[in-house]
């Protein structure tokens, strides 16, 4: 609502040579007021004029300055003005220049009403409206540069209540909301919210997904219609959900909250990809302000008594007897590159299809840092479990331990001493049931890796501050910052932990969280001899920079691998060891969590085949050779080749 403020005397100190009325007038159409200043009508009207040519384009508004005041002899004088226009997505303000005419009262001067005082070629009576035009919304590709999220043919149902009854209308809701899978009393609800004649929309769905409704029973309800439209999607419902995210229509609520950057009709990003990297798929609507002939508008007197000077015909005037007067076309939104493969993101989620608990897989390369599949499992129930889980990573972090000791000397061959239990600052830790009997005793590092004797690390917890173990995992990745362009968790190992919390991070447990993310980053990192830094959008500069201070070196790598690679040919993932290609290696995780008795447990496996590294997740399994083993060799068939 525009305020009015009336007054019948200009703002004006004696014999005014009519800069401070101009510099009134200027303060007033910028606060879209008639201020302090006195036309030559009525002020009340000319506040009306200026509502109602303005009503078409609010809130927008310029900011009006004084460029010049000319004094004519005769007692009148013309006041340049200079227009800026800030236009939501546009880049540079609309500009120009007008004027005003005034003359001589007394000490000081009355303003003529114009509408051309607001834009030279207004004329009385006109209104001016803003228009939209949409741009292109551009598409999300996979690795191979080929469109994954793409316009796709989508219809949308409801009842259109045209010729229904109330008590039909509300029976058709019903209906529609059986056979849609939809809750009932809130599409009842929005019926009865429309007016009488009104379609209203209960879901838009997929073809596929319409084609698969009961074609039959939806014929059958009165009112009943289904539009064909699109929308950008992916292959599927469930394809990537989580990391490329949803568009949907703009809410009321995404356009107050966008302050005039997102305009109805508009499709917007809702959730993962498609919000975080919405204004570069948007692209810029393109926005036209015109002058428009209103019927029912009465030129005010003023405006006949002191016309502005006739306007220049303008060869842009658009249809209806509208005339343009600013324009800028749309530029389309610019596609969004990732680094996922498709045939490897189907087949990472088919291997989670039937996995009843929140899951997740994440296949990256290890030579570029790129992220090639990251699934999560239906369990997961459209949750980002692969990016953002925070999990106890149990045995799988034993890499990140065994390089801290080696930096304290040992190496793969150093003996570790494995025995049935260990008490650690009175706190017995014991190995995972079924432990071979024959992997006990005095035994190589590289043994008690690929037997996972837990024991034999949680004994070296003196030997190893808990911050040097903070730093050997950053040197892998875990802990690391880094802007993937969506969020991610990256894991976080305490530097305060002592005593028993101490031991218990020897392996992985205590307060050490990772996210299959970091994980799938800590065996990329042994892969490549680096700490590598995760990449999904090309392009996307994350400014990665790892949690620890001491770079992981070659030759550490190469120890980490030589242990990894044992897992496969002498303990709990033998079922790689048969894998064609580069020989495989990885290891096995099981973390305890939660305050059954027995405890329950996540199950890890990461594992890697030449330039391919894997982290698989399932938050409530068996142990991680049992459970993850299985999905983390369907994920390395798939991706050996690729």
């Amino acid at each position: 609502m525009l305020a009015l403020v009336l007054t019948g005397a200009a703002c004006s100190s004696p014999k005014d040579d009519g800069t401070a009325t101009a510099k009134s007038l200027a303060a007033a159409l910028s606060a879209h007021t008639v201020g302090s200043v006195a036309f030559d009508q009525p002020a009340a009207e000319v506040q009306k004029e200026l509502t109602e040519l303005s009503a078409g384009i609010d809130p927008l508004w310029p900011k009006v300055s004084v460029d010049g005041v000319a004094v004519k002899e005769d007692g009148t004088a013309r006041i340049s003005l200079g227009y800026s226009w800030t236009i939501p997505k546009v880049e540079k303000p609309w500009t120009y220049k007008t004027g005003a005419d005034m003359k001589r009262n007394g000490d000081g001067w009355t303003i003529t009403w114009s509408p051309a005082m607001v834009e030279p070629r207004l004329a009385a009576g006109e209104r001016l409206k803003i228009s939209t035009a949409y741009a292109a919304r551009a598409g999300i590709l996979a690795a191979d540069g080929q469109a994954i999220v793409k316009d796709r043919p989508v219809e949308t149902v409801g009842i259109n209540k045209d010729g229904l009854s109330e008590a039909e209308g509300q029976a058709s809701a019903k209906a529609l909301a059986a056979v849609v899978d939809i809750d009932p009393a809130a599409y009842l609800a929005k019926i009865k919210a429309y007016g009488p004649v009104a379609f209203v929309d209960a879901i838009t769905l997929r073809e596929e997904a319409f084609a698969a409704l009961d074609q039959t029973r939806l014929k059958d309800i009165k009112g009943f219609l289904a539009t064909p439209g699109t929308l950008p999607l992916a292959p599927s419902r469930t394809f990537a959900q989580a990391v490329l995210g949803s568009v949907h229509e703009a809410t009321a609520e995404d356009i107050k909250k966008s302050k005039g950057k997102i305009v109805a009709g508009q499709v917007v990003g809702g959730s993962g990809l498609q919000a975080a990297f919405d204004d570069q798929l948007a692209g810029t609507p393109g926005v036209t302000i015109t002058a428009t002939p209103s019927a029912t508008a009465t030129p005010s007197a003023g405006a006949t008594e002191a016309p502005a000077p006739a306007p220049t015909p303008d060869p842009n005037a658009g249809g209806g007897g509208a005339k343009v007067l600013f324009t800028q076309a749309p530029t389309d939104g610019k596609d969004v590159k990732t680094t996922l493969v498709p045939k490897l993101q189907t087949a990472a989620e088919d291997a989670l299809a039937d996995v009843k608990t929140p899951s997740s897989i994440v296949v990256m390369k290890p030579s570029t840092g790129a992220i090639l599949a990251a699934a999560n499992g239906p369990d997961s129930n459209g949750y980002n479990t692969a990016f953002l889980g925070e999990y106890a990573p149990g045995s799988t972090f034993k890499i990140a331990t065994s390089l801290g000791l080696f930096r304290e000397g040992l190496n793969p061959q150093s003996t570790l001493s494995c025995t049935p239990e260990f008490t650690a600052d009175g706190k017995k830790f014991y190995n995972a049931p079924g432990y071979a009997v024959d992997a006990e005793g005095q035994i190589p590092m590289t043994v008690a890796i690929a037997h996972s004797c837990n024991t034999a690390f949680v004994s070296q917890y003196k030997n190893l501050a808990q911050g040097k173990l903070a730093d050997a995992a950053g040197a892998l990745g875990i802990g690391m910052t880094n802007d993937l362009g969506l969020d991610a968790f990256m894991g976080a190992v305490p530097r305060d932990s002592a005593g028993t919390e101490h031991a218990a991070s020897m392996i992985g447990q205590g307060k050490v969280q990772v996210s299959p993310l970091a994980l799938a980053t800590m065996m990329s990192s042994a892969v490549k001899g680096a700490t590598v830094a995760p990449v999904l959008v090309a392009g996307h500069d994350g400014k990665a920079k790892p949690a620890g201070d001491a770079p992981l070196t070659a030759k550490e790598a190469e120890g980490l691998r030589t242990m990894m690679r044992a897992s496969v040919t002498d303990g709990y993932l033998t079922n790689l060891a048969d894998l064609p290609g580069a020989p495989a290696m990885g290891k096995t995780g099981t973390a305890e969590y939660g305050t059954d008795n027995p405890p329950r447990t996540h199950s890890w496996v990461i594992a890697a085949q030449g330039d391919i590294a894997v982290a698989v997740f399932v938050e409530d399994g068996d142990l991680g050779a049992i459970t993850g083993g299985p999905l983390a060799k369907a994920a390395l068939e798939a991706a050996v080749g690729n």
